[in-house]
């Protein structure tokens, strides 16, 4: 099959991008999947362009039309010139050589009235004028689409290596994490700069540098273990099963009694018959007839069969990780060393959910709340947005916690990991938001804390989370505060008696 001049553009771009950016996509096969995916839409639309946009659709039209009238037989003099017009208009518009001169001398003899043979000299032009029309708006057809397809492979390319150029930028820090750059954009979108990239440059080498912090995202990343779960299920299972047959063809044990004339075989006392003249004619009659009795000699042989029979079985079958809601308190008493952790956090969470294809939906909370879906199409500039924030205003999680037992009602977020990222410098929760939380905790839906800062609280929304970390920015260090608390009751135990 002929490749198209679009598909082989196509091939070409792909070849150089994956020459010029084999260390970025040799360790991407979600980067390599988007370019192959863009590479291919990039197809499609040059086939529409060059179908909508070429100039020289029209001229072809026109030629359609002569070939049509110049089929019936005899046409006009002006029919004829008029189709001469059209052909050197298009040899103008194509900037190829035209002929007028000869041409006006075909129209001539083709309509001389002393010819002696006016119809074949017409036929002869005409089909001269149609061959003549086609080679030069194939020409002129090829050449434009060409450079067309030239101009839209350069634009493809650079579109490409603009964004490709800014993640081989990132891909140090990237690695560091252990993420995934191909997770990060879209390059169907575009729409990413050299500032923004700058920006999530400078979070990402926050957090690979910060060792306390790498090691609070791994504890983190790890919220939920996975599950196991038992059911009992019917299955198919195939069984070897030895069967003992009879082997016709063999005689190694008596199985029977027959009638025959096999005379090795005959009882004792069909043979005491020929011990006597009169029973020696009852034996011969017989064995004419076949009806001697006889020892029946057969084998035994053992096939192996497949037997396919049905069970049930208790087999253990991993849950999935579940969805994962962020609320991120974006108050001002978050400003600083909080807001720089409460972000670095968002950034490494948010694409490990992506990276393990969980949806991911982020809360921003102060005395109000700003929500941002994570999951689906999102890329590196809108995780950007939330980078760029700067966090001012009172705190009241109530709203956010609201919001997000709304959306674990929202069947895309059933069983969902809820983490809190904040100071909790707040009021109480109302006891109706409280109840909410139960209730879906019983759902299979988990909460979990982060208290970004150095001060325990004993009595900070005491039972509110499954687990609870505090992170301390000064020193890097991490304690879990539901053993922390366990830790303080032990010491206020009474001493055994």
């Amino acid at each position: 099959m002929q490749i198209s001049q679009v598909d082989r553009a196509a091939l070409l771009t792909q070849r150089e991008i994956h020459d010029s950016y084999a260390g970025l996509l040799d360790h991407s096969d979600s980067l390599t999947s988007q370019v192959t995916h863009h590479v291919e839409g990039w197809k499609k639309d040059a086939q529409a362009t060059l179908t909508s946009e070429c100039p020289f659709a029209g001229h072809a039209h026109k030629l359609n039309h002569w070939r049509r009238e110049s089929a019936l037989g005899d046409i006009s003099r002006a029919s004829f010139q008029g189709a001469v017009k059209d052909y050197l208009a298009l040899c103008k518009a194509s900037q190829h050589p035209a002929d007028p001169p000869f041409w006006q001398k075909q129209i001539e003899e083709a309509f001389d009235q002393h010819s002696d043979e006016p119809k074949e000299d017409q036929a002869v032009s005409r089909q001269l004028l149609s061959a003549e029309w086609q080679k030069v708006l194939d020409k002129a057809s090829s050449d434009w689409e060409l450079a067309k397809i030239d101009l839209l492979r350069r634009q493809l390319r650079a579109q490409l290596e603009t964004m490709l150029e800014l993640l081989q930028q990132l891909q140090p820090v990237l690695e560091g994490l252990g993420l995934d750059p191909g997770l990060l954009v879209d390059l169907s979108d575009g729409h990413l700069s050299a500032q923004d990239v700058a920006q999530f440059k400078r979070w990402a080498s926050y957090l690979a540098n910060d060792k306390g912090l790498h090691s609070l995202c791994d504890l983190l990343g790890k919220m939920r273990q996975i599950e196991l779960s038992e059911k009992i299920e019917r299955v198919k299972i195939n069984h070897a099963v030895d069967v003992h047959l009879p082997d016709i063809n063999s005689r190694e044990e008596i199985v029977g009694i027959r009638l025959g004339r096999d005379l090795e075989h005959v009882l004792p006392s069909e043979k005491a018959l020929l011990a006597d003249d009169e029973t020696a004619l009852l034996f011969d009659l017989k064995f004419v007839e076949s009806r001697l009795m006889s020892f029946d000699m057969a084998g035994i042989q053992t096939q192996h069969q497949h037997v396919e029979r049905e069970e049930e079985r208790l087999v253990n079958e991993e849950e999935k990780r579940g969805p994962m809601i962020l609320c991120v308190d974006t108050s001002g008493s978050m400003s600083g060393a909080p807001e720089t952790i409460a972000k670095a956090m968002t950034l490494f969470l948010a694409t490990k959910a992506r990276e393990e294809q969980r949806p991911c939906y982020l809360i921003n909370f102060s005395t109000g709340i700003k929500t941002l879906e994570l999951s689906g199409k999102w890329g590196l500039a809108s995780i950007i947005d939330f980078l760029k924030m700067s966090f001012h205003g009172g705190t009241d999680a109530t709203p956010a916690l609201g919001h997000a037992l709304k959306t674990m009602a929202a069947e895309t977020y059933q069983k969902a990991d809820l983490l809190m990222i904040s100071d909790f410098i707040m009021a109480d929760l109302p006891p109706a938001t409280l109840a909410n939380i139960e209730q879906q905790r019983g759902k299979g839906n988990r909460f979990y804390s982060l208290v970004v800062g150095s001060a325990y609280m004993v009595q900070r929304l005491k039972s509110l989370f499954d687990h609870e970390w505090v992170y301390n920015p000064t020193t890097s260090t991490i304690h879990e505060l539901i053993g922390f608390q366990q830790k303080i009751d032990n010491q206020f135990e009474a001493p055994p008696l």
